[in-house]
This record gives C-alpha cells, sequence and structure tokens, in this order.
C-alpha cells in the first residue's frame, strides 16, 4: 500500500513505515543502559525486568540497612549529606514535621543506626578489610562499557590498582557463603564489572550482620569467572534479541518430572 503526500509528491510505503513505528516503539521500551541489577532480573524473566525498570518493588530491610553500612564503610565523610537519624519512632506529628525538613535526605532511626554502628566497629576489626581500603583508591567508581551492542553501566564498591572489590552484607560469611558463590548471580556481576574495567581481581567482602560479626573476603578464579561470562554472554544475546513487551518465564508448557526441564 502507497500514500502520497498532497505537498511534496512523496510516495510513501504504508507498510515500511508502519513497521518502522512499531519497532521505535519497542526499542523506546528497553533502557539506553542496563545495569547488573537489570541484567539479573531480566535472568528470571523479562516482566521481572519491566517491574524492575517501573519500580514496582520496595526495597527490603536487608536492602536498606546494607546501603546504610555500606554508606558507613566507603563514604563516612559524606554520610551526614545522604543519612540523618531520627531519635524516635515514625508516626505522629513530630515524625511527619521531621520528615518534611528531611525529605532530601534517607532518614534511619536511632535503633537502625546503632545496630548498624555495631555491625560496622566489628567489621573494622577485620584485617583484610582494613588491609583493602588502604589499597582502595577509587569507592563507590561509576563504570559505563559497551557489550556485544548493549550499553550497560554500574558502581563499583572498592577499586584498587590490580581489584575491583564488593561489599556483601550477609547472615553467614563462611561456608554456606562460598558455595552460594558457585550458584547465585555475585559471579555474574563479577564477569561484568570486569568487562567495564579489566582488573587481575575481584573480591567480594562478605560481611556477618549479627554476631559473630566475621568479615571473610573471597576471591573469583578463573573458572568460575569463566563460566559467570559464558553466561553473561548468553543473558546479553537474549536481551538483544528481546522485543521490549512483557513475556513470562518461558512462551509455551515446560514439562516437570523427566531428566531435564523441557520447553515444548
Amino acid at each position: 500500500m502507497q500514500l502520497t503526500t498532497n505537498d511534496h509528491n512523496l510516495y510513501i510505503n504504508y507498510d515500511r513505515f508502519i513497521k518502522h513505528l512499531l519497532i521505535n516503539k519497542k526499542q523506546q521500551m528497553k533502557k539506553d543502559k542496563l545495569s547488573y541489577s537489570a541484567l539479573s532480573q531480566f535472568s528470571k524473566s523479562p516482566n521481572h525486568l519491566l517491574s524492575y525498570w517501573n519500580r514496582e518493588f520496595e526495597p527490603t530491610p536487608a536492602m536498606q540497612f546494607g546501603s546504610l553500612l555500606h554508606k558507613m564503610i566507603l563514604e563516612a565523610d559524606d554520610f551526614h549529606n545522604e543519612y540523618v537519624v531520627f531519635e524516635g519512632t515514625r508516626r505522629g506529628k513530630i515524625w511527619n514535621e521531621y520528615k518534611a525538613i528531611n525529605e532530601d535526605k534517607i532518614i534511619v532511626t536511632g535503633k537502625e543506626y546503632n545496630i548498624a554502628r555495631n555491625v560496622y566497629d566489628k567489621a573494622m576489626k577485620s584485617n583484610m578489610l582494613r588491609k583493602l581500603l588502604m589499597k582502595t583508591n577509587e569507592t563507590e567508581k561509576h563504570i559505563e562499557w559497551q557489550y556485544n551492542e548493549v550499553n550497560y553501566q554500574g558502581y563499583c564498591d572498592m577499586v584498587g590498582e590490580d581489584f575491583i572489590a564488593d561489599i556483601k552484607v550477609v547472615a553467614d560469611a563462611g561456608e554456606k557463603f562460598a558455595r552460594d558463590l558457585r550458584y547465585n548471580d555475585y559471579s555474574l556481576q563479577a564477569a561484568m564489572y570486569l568487562r567495564g574495567l579489566p582488573k587481575a581481581n575481584y573480591y567480594i567482602i562478605a560481611i556477618e550482620k549479627t554476631s559473630p560479626y566475621n568479615v571473610q573476603v573471597y576471591r573469583f578464579g578463573d573458572l568460575l569467572l569463566g563460566n559467570a561470562e559464558k553466561r553473561y554472554y548468553y543473558l546479553n544475546e537474549q536481551y538483544k534479541d528481546w522485543n521490549g513487551e512483557p513475556q513470562s518465564y518461558s512462551s509455551g508448557i515446560v514439562t516437570v518430572g523427566d531428566n531435564e526441564f523441557i520447553s515444548v
């Protein structure tokens, strides 16, 4: 089908025009840059990613506590520019007035601050953590990179001459966490950040949030990073092929109970 414009007597291929509009609309649904968190959500399903982008979730108390502790450890000098401590409960006239005055800051209660401060004090007794902090040249470093036609960005907790280090606040920093490192997405984050900022080592600093407040530093080995790089490539290709529309876990029926999961 063709249309002729009255002004310039130009022929426009209507089908191509509509297809171009549809492609642009789908592309607009996808963001200019992906983060580790976004790709991790996409690995669950495209709908998880869309929900993440639309902010259809509330930060959990664990996430808020982790952010608070990160600030204490990595940017102590800037703490009071971002956080304020409210000595009271989150209700009533006094709370509402305090919240209105500090609407540009993150408010934590005195109890929340004291708990985080206790974890911080215990964690800073770790020789391993102190040594890495002394070797750190930059904290919360923003990086951007492109990987196979997809743009990415992220924030590295700690960057030294030959390493990137990421702080994780956990319940157990011992053998259980070490096992989990083989299967969770932390290695994917390492593979992504090492693409954006090549370094010889990637460390995970696991800090326990309850007694005995152990701190353990882990380094990703070449085999685990190699597998994570393959996963990164696979997810990146899946994202490139995705049309930006809502999609669940699978477009078909998943058979359960045989030797493996089979989509039909």
